[in-house]
């Protein structure tokens, strides 16, 4: 099995009301939704700029 990390988000309230409206509207919990759209938008940028291969990632190539 693959290593989880977690991490938090701070949100302003409405957005995180909307949120999960759109999660629930798409009968999905809040955290399948967030790692659908975080999958979503790693797959987008690597279509864009090239795979990422995580392999060879420096720890300074990587924000907090």
């Amino acid at each position: 099995m693959k290593e989880k990390s977690e991490f938090s988000v701070r949100l302003d309230s409405d957005l995180y009301k909307k949120l999960r409206y759109v999660a629930g509207k798409e009968n999905n919990n809040l955290n399948n939704h967030m790692l659908h759209l975080i999958r979503q938008n790693v797959q987008y940028f690597e279509k864009v700029h090239g795979r990422i291969n995580v392999n060879t990632l420096k720890e300074e190539d990587l924000c907090e």
